[in-house]
């Protein structure tokens, strides 16, 4: 057996977000267009013998390799996978990670080539590597990189208007980023995450660290970049809202210490669209695996995405579904 770890682009414009959802046996790849169905889809093309046939509930595929449902007259097949960051519905990346096992022999440089065969043109492969079967891509230790554009001109570019949200208000950049620096670190983020977070319902805390935040000017469009250990439900889309009220004047970037002191979503800023939101990268420790980032003795085994669905930001790597 193998584990394959896939790098993957997509286009989130016309999807709900990664996670598959409502799977039946006519539609083994969810009855919406999901990116985990559409992969799952067309890994099940590429290698028929090793697809799952039939409408199994998310929750009852334990693994990649062991469904506890098959219906082998049911077509077509799908290959489960498993992603590290489940993106919210018209959310984009460039850098998502998701992991598949198998027994083929195809060699792992030809996976992309091989996948995107069978893929809608805005979703990509791009790169494929074999991991060791302890990795897991939520498990193991990484860090998240996300940009959110903004595109300021008076009017809104035709070009970028599905990957940048216009904002026409003035903006002080030097009160955004002087609110930023106040946002870097370890902090329990409460008031930034929506308070429907499946955290919340699993009494789990919004304790994260921002490792930076980073202001950009690239012509008429701002890119806020945000690295991370692990973003809750919303939570980028809030604090680039909240920088925003700042940099406009309406809120003073003092008031970030309240917000955070608070533990209130209703004292932070609005939530902004989601298609200026772009997952850029994962950076993972190519050392650790993911047993130092578990103390509950979990089989590594790569169980297939499940909980909370419409997401866009996430800390899978610290065991949360959100």
């Amino acid at each position: 057996m193998r584990r394959i770890r896939l790098t993957i682009a997509y286009d989130g414009t016309n999807y709900r977000g990664w996670q598959i959802q409502q799977p039946t046996a006519a539609h083994p790849e969810g009855s919406f267009p999901t990116i985990q169905g559409e992969l799952q889809r067309a890994l099940g093309q590429l290698l028929p013998k090793e697809a799952v046939h039939g409408a199994a509930p998310e929750k009852s595929l334990d693994s990649l390799t062991s469904p506890d449902h098959v219906d082998e007259a049911a077509a077509p097949g799908i290959l489960p996978v498993v992603g590290a960051s489940r993106t919210d519905s018209g959310v984009h990346a460039l850098g998502n990670v998701a992991c598949f096992d198998t027994e083929s022999t195809i060699p792992v440089k030809n996976f992309p080539k091989a996948i995107n065969r069978y893929l809608p043109t805005d979703i990509r492969v791009m790169q494929a590597v074999e991991v060791s079967m302890d990795f897991h891509p939520r498990f193991v230790p990484h860090e998240k990189c996300y940009e959110y554009r903004i595109d300021h001109g008076c009017v809104a570019n035709p070009l970028t208007r599905l990957y940048a949200y216009n904002y026409t208000y003035p903006l002080d950049l030097e009160r955004m980023r002087a609110a930023a620096r106040k946002l870097v670190g370890v902090h329990d983020f409460t008031s930034f995450v929506n308070p429907d977070s499946q955290v919340f319902e699993h009494g789990g805390d919004a304790v994260r660290e921002i490792y930076s935040i980073d202001i950009l000017e690239e012509g008429s469009q701002l890119v806020i970049r945000i690295r991370g250990n692990g973003f809750l439900y919303h939570m980028i889309r809030i604090i680039v809202g909240t920088l925003l009220v700042i940099g406009n004047g309406r809120r003073a970037p003092e008031d970030i210490r309240t917000m955070l002191a608070a533990k209130d979503r209703t004292t932070a800023g609005p939530t902004v669209p989601a298609h200026g939101l772009c997952l850029c990268a994962l950076h993972y420790d190519e050392a650790a695996t993911a047993e130092d980032a578990r103390d509950d003795g979990t089989p590594e085994t790569l169980a297939t995405d499940s909980g909370e669905s419409g997401t866009d930001e996430s800390t899978e790597n610290r065991g949360e579904t959100v």
